[in-house]
């Protein structure tokens, strides 16, 4: 504000551009005494004769009207630490100054001077339009500091622009995962979700300096219960790379609620996935207690009791090659035992080794049904011929293999040390079942 100078009519008083422009064209305005030293003492170093001339250029008092003249005079106020300056030459060289072009060059340098005086939006503004190159030479190395005072001034989208061109170096700048670190968590403070997201990023990717698997994993759940679908899809990305199969599931499930189309395909994928990992599973435990009660009767002398468990009972093709291999020769089986094998192993050794144990038992029946033959209709012909019944079939063994879990087009192979950080990092985490099976 003017302190000592006030002029001989109110209208030196500070105003705005726009109030400025409401002023009579008829009005007379005269300069006080001593107004022919404001230049000098501008240069000295009194803001409040910079602040003066200027007033005397926009309204042409015993001079032209200039708002070149007017501009000039208010940088250097702003300079000296007067920051209606700053805000009156920001107006005049954005274009709002009746007459006068916007001079974005001007604009730029006059924003800078703005910015070390603390007036945010013009850190952002001139940061903006060197990093882009908007009106001026593009200079990013100039920007970056413009973004930094203003990010220091609680802008948080000046931090979210230094930490992310700070951690990709999309415009040039060196890359600097510790800066994008610092600048992302002071953006995250303010509540500026894309610098969350750096955050997380310089954390959770093992090729940045910054790599620390648990600060990245609570980042990326905080970011995902704050609804960031990449977060929520990052996260499924880890837990199903550890074997958290059912929680990467869920987060994946997430991502597609927030409209990540990628997100739904695999989740559904997954869910398919992980029902025949269930049956796969529920198989193998049956096939291992079963397997368990076979044992017993092989030990104890009984292979004949074993392989009709095995046919019968259980009508596992898998289980009747784990007999029929499990020492010992056909002729510990059955005839009733032998047919059957026949039947379910034609043309391969166990069948051959059957087909062979029945004629030197000389059965009658080859003869009748093709002389050395087991395929599948001869075999059972010969079976219904000696027990006037069909023979036993045997269950599909599908379930007997499983296939490898899906996985997300978009997501990045990771090493196994990678992978043994990130099972740490989850199963240390407070909140995490530490008694799940990947963290044992």
């Amino acid at each position: 504000m003017l302190k000592t100078r006030p002029l001989t009519t109110p209208i030196l008083a500070l105003m705005s551009l726009a109030a400025a422009a409401a002023i009579p064209a008829s009005a007379q305005l005269s300069l006080p005494p001593g107004a022919d030293q404001w230049p000098a003492q501008c240069e000295a170093g009194d803001a409040d004769a910079c602040m003066n001339q200027g007033i005397r250029f926009q309204h042409g008092i015993e001079t032209e009207v200039s708002w070149g003249g007017a501009a000039q005079y208010w940088t250097k106020a702003c300079k000296l630490g007067a920051t209606d300056g700053c805000l009156l030459a920001y107006e005049v060289y954005s274009g709002k100054a009746e007459g006068f072009p916007a001079d974005i060059p001007r604009l730029v340098a006059s924003s800078a001077i703005g910015c070390e005086q603390g007036i945010v939006l013009q850190c952002a503004d001139a940061g903006l339009r060197l990093m882009m190159g908007d009106g001026v030479p593009k200079n990013v190395a100039l920007a970056l500091p413009l973004y930094a005072q203003a990010c220091e001034l609680e802008d948080p989208l000046a931090c979210a622009i230094l930490a992310t061109e700070y951690l990709d170096g999309e415009q040039g700048t060196t890359v600097d995962p510790e800066k994008a670190v610092m600048y992302g968590k002071k953006g995250c403070a303010l509540e500026q979700q894309d610098s969350c997201r750096v955050v997380e990023a310089a954390y959770m990717l093992p090729e940045y300096s910054t790599f620390e698997p648990q600060a990245g994993l609570e980042y990326a759940n905080r970011n995902c219960e704050d609804g960031s679908k990449e977060s929520c899809a990052n996260l499924g990305n880890v837990y199903v790379e550890i074997g958290e199969y059912e929680l990467g599931t869920e987060t994946y499930e997430k991502a597609c609620g927030m409209g990540m189309e990628e997100a739904c395909t695999v989740a559904a994928n997954f869910r398919t996935w992980l029902k025949q990992k269930a049956e796969y599973e529920a198989w193998e435990a049956r096939q291992a207690e079963r397997k368990a009660t076979l044992d017993g009767l092989i030990a104890s002398g009984s292979r004949d009791e074993a392989m009709r468990a095995a046919l019968f009972d259980y009508g596992s093709k898998d289980l009747a090659e784990y007999v029929a291999k499990s020492g010992g020769g056909m002729s510990d089986f059955s005839t009733n035992n032998l047919y059957v094998l026949s039947l379910w192993f034609p043309g391969d050794a166990v069948g051959g080794e059957a087909d062979k144990e029945l004629a030197s038992r000389g059965t009658g029946l080859e003869g009748r049904f093709g002389e050395g033959t087991n395929t599948a209709g001869a075999a059972d012909a010969r079976y219904r011929a000696a027990y006037g019944s069909s023979p036993p079939s045997y269950s599909s063994s599908g379930a007997s293999s499983l296939s490898s879990p899906p996985r997300m087009k978009s997501a990045a192979e990771i090493s196994a040390a990678t992978r043994d950080r990130y099972r740490w990092a989850h199963c240390t985490m407070a909140g995490s079942n530490t008694s799940a099976k990947v963290c044992q």
